[in-house]
């Protein structure tokens, strides 16, 4: 029984490894529309309280289910052979201990599930508290947010105890069963004695194998509840591992080597909700090697626009083409193995400068990442740091500038070396030289690439082939940069705006 046990508890913990490596890989695979539904640390719940859940069931919860199986398997036998009168007797309960099970059950089922549900939103608070803990103490909203933890903290404390007056009652309940059955049996027991019809012995017997029961109808409540509290946890998993990607994939691959990097919007729009469209009928052409300078007001659809060339989100209406084919006719990988992303929000990883940097290249050498680096005039101030391209970052690079950061993601970008390169307002926390150093450097090793630049200065889109103005979802202005100053416009009024403020300050 030892051995069998020791395999089943080593079996669980195999399982709850095979079963954590799945989840990972599957949360890997899922399109973003999944995480816009679910939340960080909702995710975080499951993959952790809820999979160990499971793995209760499977170990403790089959052990000791094996256990109780084995003990009224042996007992009931013996018993049934001493008397099957009182074997009957000390059954005639366990109809409505079933009935307790089933009521109890499913009571537990349903508490546990609103446990895991608030814990999953006290994750998500205490996530998204400590990624913006800056704001917290910039505001001065440490006791707000305390406050805030406390009552997520109390409703959770008041779904526990709910559910531990649940499972209170459940075992003092099936322990008045069983007390039920040895009355039964100490009655008809004493009677089958007094009429001569089992020996003093016969009934020392049965009473001793009666008793050997009760431990293990005990842990049939204890497991019963494993069950219950393990499917809970299994249906909360189960809606990530069979959550489905809406995104279409075809079997053609876009290979960096042979990529042209022509990009055709075709009256393309899209929503995230629907009725509330973010693009309306975009119909925009960018030719191999074409830079792309975007301009517009915030929340005018920008960055929506740039992520969907990554087959980021499924396309609503219209079509977009990536070298004259379907972007749906794409494998995923292909495609955004030829796209480079600099992000609006930059994002890096807990670990070295070096590792940030070649994450989209990790066969890369070092010369090759300070090369990169350098194209992102990132590599002096790195030279700088204590251990150089070494250097530690706190989480999401806290202990670098929002400028540092940008050109380590910029610097990201290029060593990736893709056909088509994207800046979503990636020199926002650049100074102007700084910036000028960058697209100059970027000018010289970008010839053969498409280049999509976003910004709010002007001055960074001016000398680009091409430049469109979106307003509202709509392109509203389209052309070069003399272009557009020309024609009464957001652009040239954003132009003469911008430069009556450069005016200004070489006055001052």
């Amino acid at each position: 029984m030892f051995l069998l046990r020791r395999t089943i508890i080593v079996a669980s913990r195999e399982i709850e490894n095979d079963l954590r490596n799945d989840i990972f890989w599957k949360l890997e695979q899922l399109p973003a529309t999944f995480y816009n539904r679910m939340s960080t640390g909702d995710i975080m719940s499951r993959a952790t309280n809820d999979l160990n859940a499971v793995r209760s069931v499977l170990g403790p919860g089959i052990a000791y289910s094996i256990n109780t199986i084995v003990a009224f398997l042996f007992v009931l036998p013996m018993m049934f052979t001493i008397s099957p009168v009182l074997t009957l007797l000390a059954l005639i309960p366990f109809p409505i201990m079933a009935l307790l099970v089933n009521r109890f059950g499913r009571a537990i089922h349903k508490r546990y599930e609103k446990i895991q549900a608030q814990l999953a939103r006290i994750s998500t608070f205490v996530q998204e508290n400590l990624s913006g803990i800056l704001v917290v103490k910039t505001f001065v909203r440490e006791e707000n947010q305390i406050g805030n933890f406390l009552s997520l903290n109390k409703d959770y404390m008041k779904k526990n105890l709910s559910f531990a007056r649940v499972q209170a009652a459940f075992h003092p309940s099936l322990m008045i069963i069983i007390g039920i059955a040895s009355l039964l049996v100490l009655v008809g027991g004493g009677k089958l004695v007094m009429d001569q019809k089992i020996s003093i012995g016969e009934f020392t017997a049965f009473m001793l194998y009666l008793g050997i029961l009760v431990w293990p109808s005990i842990a049939l409540g204890w497991v019963i509840g494993l069950f219950q509290q393990g499917s809970a946890s299994l249906k909360r998993i189960r809606q990530i591992m069979e959550a489905e990607s809406d995104l279409k994939e075809g079997p053609f691959s876009l290979l960096p080597e042979t990529a042209r990097g022509k990009i055709e919007y075709r009256n393309l729009s899209f929503e995230y909700e629907a009725n509330y469209p973010v693009l309306t009928g975009i119909c925009l052409t960018i030719e191999a090697n074409q830079s792309l300078g975007i301009l517009g007001p915030t929340g005018s659809g920008k960055t929506t626009l740039v992520k969907l060339i990554a087959h980021l989100y499924p396309i609503n209406r219209g079509m977009l083409f990536i070298d004259d084919q379907d972007i749906n006719e794409y494998q995923l990988r292909s495609l955004r193995n030829c796209i480079g992303f600099v992000m609006q929000d930059t994002f890096l990883f807990s670990d070295s400068i070096h590792n940030n940097i070649a994450f989209a290249k990790p066969s890369a050498t070092r010369e090759q990442v300070i090369e990169a680096a350098k194209v992102a005039a990132i590599h002096d101030e790195i030279v700088e740091f204590p251990e150089g391209y070494d250097s530690l970052l706190g989480e999401r690079g806290l202990n670098l500038s929002g400028g540092q950061k940008q050109r380590v993601a910029i610097a990201r970008a290029i060593l990736a070396n893709p056909k088509i390169l994207v800046f979503d307002d990636s020199f926002s926390a650049l100074d102007t030289y700084t910036e000028e150093t960058i697209l100059k450097n970027l000018g010289k090793m970008v010839p053969d690439r498409t280049v999509i630049v976003i910004s709010h200065r002007i001055s960074t889109i001016q000398p680009l082939d091409k430049i469109i103005v979106l307003d509202e979802g709509r392109i509203t202005e389209e052309g070069t940069h003399s272009q557009l100053i020309q024609k009464p416009g957001l652009y040239a009024q954003i132009y003469q705006k911008q430069l009556l403020e450069k005016e200004i300050e070489l006055l001052e």
